[in-house]
C-alpha cells in the first residue's frame, strides 16, 4: 500500500501508522499539507480497521438546545442571543418533556440536551430536567452539558466541578457532549471566544467526569482564524489527555459556518479541508 502513495512524503509516516507508532506535530503537518487525499484516505481506514474492523457505530439521537439566551459574546458563534432580542427562547421543563417524548416515541435511543450559558436559571433548574426526563423516558441516554455549562453551573452555584458533576449524575446524566472546546490556543480564544473556559478549564472538567466514570465525547471547530499547527496541537492535547484519564468516546469535527456570525466575512473551509 505505501509504495503506491503518490505523495512520497506520506511514505514514512505510511510506515509509523501500519507498525503502531504514534504520530507526532510534524506527521501531523504533513498530513495536513499532502493532496494525496486517496492515499491519506487508506491510512485513515488502515487505522479504522485496527480499531473496529469492520463495525460502525451510531445512535439514534435528538438534539434539544433548551435555550439561546447566552451571557457570553463569542464571535463565531451564530446562535446567541439576549433575552428579549428576535429569536430569543427558553423553553421550560415541560416544553423540552414533550420533545424527548416525541423523540421516544419514534426510536429515539439518546437527547443530546445543551444550551446557552443562561444568566437567570438556577443549578436546581437542570437536576430538575434530569431528574424528569430520567423519571419519564428511562430508556433515553442523556447527554447532556458541556464543559462550559458544568464550570458556569458551579459558579452559580457555588459548588466545586466534582461536586456539580456527581450531582448532574445522580439526577440522570449520562454523558456528556464534546462542546465549548473550539481550538485549545491562547490567542484563537482571546481573539474569538475571550471570557469563555479556556483549555485548561476545559480539559479539567473532563478529566473529572473521566475520573467519576462519566464518559464524554470532543469537539475541534475548525476553519474560522486558527492555522493548521493550532488544530494539530488541540488534536495532540486531546489524545493525552487521553493517555492520562481514559474517558473520550469520539472526536466530532465541527466545519465553522460564517453566516450569521461576527466573522461572515471569513468564507470557511473548502471541501478538501473538510
Amino acid at each position: 500500500m505505501i509504495d503506491q502513495f503518490d505523495d512520497t512524503a506520506l511514505r514514512p509516516i505510511g510506515e509509523k501508522v501500519t507498525s503502531g507508532e504514534r504520530l507526532d506535530l510534524a506527521d501531523g503537518m504533513a498530513l495536513w499539507d499532502t493532496r494525496d487525499i486517496f492515499s491519506l484516505g487508506q491510512l485513515a481506514d488502515f487505522v479504522r480497521q485496527q480499531k473496529h474492523g469492520k463495525l460502525a457505530y451510531y445512535n439514534i439521537n435528538r438534539h434539544i438546545n433548551y435555550s439561546n439566551i447566552c451571557a457570553l459574546e463569542c464571535k463565531f458563534c451564530g446562535f446567541r442571543r439576549k433575552r428579549g432580542e428576535a429569536g430569543a427562547y427558553e423553553y421550560s421543563h415541560e416544553d423540552i418533556f414533550r420533545r424527548a417524548g416525541e423523540a421516544d416515541a419514534a426510536g429515539a435511543t439518546e437527547v443530546h440536551i445543551v444550551g446557552g450559558l443562561h444568566p437567570w436559571l438556577k443549578f436546581e433548574w437542570y437536576l430538575e430536567l434530569l431528574r424528569g426526563l430520567r423519571a419519564r423516558y428511562p430508556r433515553l441516554h442523556l447527554k447532556t452539558f458541556t464543559a462550559i455549562e458544568v464550570n458556569h453551573f458551579a459558579k452559580i452555584s457555588r459548588l466545586s466541578t466534582k461536586e456539580v458533576l456527581i450531582a448532574l449524575r445522580e439526577a440522570g446524566l449520562g454523558s456528556m457532549p464534546g462542546g465549548g472546546a473550539e481550538v485549545f490556543d491562547d490567542r484563537v480564544h482571546d481573539e474569538l471566544f475571550k471570557g469563555k473556559l479556556k483549555a485548561d478549564g476545559w480539559m479539567e472538567v473532563h478529566r473529572i467526569a473521566h475520573e467519576l466514570g462519566i464518559r464524554t465525547n470532543a469537539t475541534i471547530l475548525y476553519g474560522h482564524v486558527e492555522t493548521r499547527e493550532e488544530r494539530v496541537r488541540h488534536l495532540l492535547a486531546l489524545r493525552q489527555l487521553q493517555d492520562e484519564s481514559p474517558g473520550f468516546q469520539t472526536i466530532i469535527p465541527l466545519s465553522f459556518i460564517p453566516d450569521g456570525t461576527e466573522l461572515s466575512h471569513l468564507p470557511g473551509p473548502t471541501g478538501l479541508e473538510d
